[in-house]
């Protein structure tokens, strides 16, 4: 199922937003190949909803572990700078874009999701972060008490690699 909401060639970009010619985000791209849905007022996955959250007290470190290619990822209070996630991610959904801050305040409730839809995280990330997504397969893996465990395979190559973000064709 992971893989057709992911497809491993179709789900992860490097990308240039700014269109100097250098990349500097992630793009992560998920397919609605289920059933179209609405997104709720409240995003609720255990104790853990977001329209409770304190974004300044935010420790994903308690709810998870991250892996990139079995490397574990530090996401503790002490290791996340909030107002650089804050200005660093966004989400896209058909050529509209929404911040952690449009989230949290509830700008995605009601919005439909149809089928085959596409959603894209953009995350900015500096040079040397960009560095460890080279050519080849890759895995992403959650492991959680709140929701089943998740691992997203993915493979990048020149498809899929130092290419022109277009939010207009996401």
């Amino acid at each position: 199922m992971i893989k057709k909401l992911f497809p491993p060639k179709k789900s992860v970009f490097t990308v240039d937003t700014d269109g100097d010619g250098r990349v500097d985000s992630l793009q992560i791209k998920f397919i609605n190949l289920l059933v179209p849905f609405v997104i709720p007022e409240e995003i609720e996955i255990g104790d853990f909803n977001i329209k409770k959250l304190d974004p300044n007290s935010l420790d994903l470190s308690k709810y998870g572990k991250f892996y990139l290619d079995d490397i574990q990822l530090n996401f503790s209070k002490e290791n996340v700078n909030l107002e650089r996630v804050k200005s660093h991610i966004l989400i896209y959904h058909k050529g509209e874009s929404f911040n952690l801050n449009d989230i949290m305040e509830g700008k995605l409730s009601g919005r439909t999701i149809n089928l085959n839809d596409t959603i894209s995280i953009l995350i900015k990330i500096d040079e040397d972060s960009l560095k460890i997504f080279t050519d080849g397969a890759h895995h992403f893996k959650i492991e959680s008490d709140l929701v089943s465990n998740l691992l997203i395979s993915f493979e990048l190559d020149e498809t899929n690699m130092n290419i022109r973000f277009d939010p207009d064709n996401i």
